[in-house]
């Protein structure tokens, strides 16, 4: 999550807007992003199991939903 935040900063500062706004240093991100990495790197493996497990269990109730509002659509 952090680092898709981060990474969407950096992203979005190319962007050109016509109104004032607030601009964070380049390297503020870069730091927040390299900051969660390191962290990433410090989980145990039963951490990732147990998150691999969770994302297993989205996808499957999200193609349940997806498969439940095809029929509803249908019906």
């Amino acid at each position: 999550m952090f680092i898709s935040a981060n990474a969407s900063v950096l992203v979005l500062r190319r962007d050109e807007v016509e109104h004032d706004h607030f601009r964070v240093w380049t390297f503020v991100p870069v730091l927040g992003v390299a900051s969660c990495v390191l962290l990433l790197t410090q989980q145990e493996p039963l951490v990732w199991l147990f998150a691999a497990a969770l994302l297993a269990v989205g996808v499957v109730l999200f193609f349940l939903a997806r498969w439940g509002r095809r029929r509803a659509e249908r019906a």
